[in-house]
């Protein structure tokens, strides 16, 4: 495998948090969770032009509910389908599946994590392939 050496800084905070994970993880290196970490974030944020399906997972507070609806009406297109969770009296998660361009769907889930009251919002998709 071709590679590059990189230097990376991290918060120390982070760093030990890590290091404490690696512990209790014997299968896996520094170098092999940082190429997954990387992977990952190339996959959530790329805005690739391909078909794909996908789950957009957003934790919020109940408050901007209507917001997220509104959005979700302006792109039901997109939507598939919705599973609301309450998590407690002021939080509630939602799993958004989605079906489209992976590069919409990477500006969905951009538009989502910028309502304010948004804690969370990540997206999780496959690419479709004909056979």
């Amino acid at each position: 495998m071709n590679v590059e050496k990189i230097s990376v800084s991290i918060p120390k905070d982070i760093m030990e948090q890590l290091d404490k994970f690696m512990k209790t993880s014997s299968s896996l290196d520094r170098s092999k969770i940082f190429q997954i970490a990387i992977k990952n974030f190339l996959d959530e944020n790329s805005l690739e032009d391909v078909d794909v399906v996908g789950i957009i997972n957003i934790i919020y507070d109940d408050e901007v509910t209507d917001e997220i609806t509104k959005l979700q009406h302006e792109k039901l297109s997109s939507i598939i389908s919705t599973l609301h969770i309450h998590l407690n009296e002021k939080e509630c998660m939602e799993a958004i599946a989605v079906k489209g361009k992976k590069s919409d769907l990477v500006k969905l889930t951009s538009s989502l994590s910028q309502i304010k009251g948004v804690k969370k919002a990540k997206l999780l998709t496959y690419e479709v392939k004909e056979k």
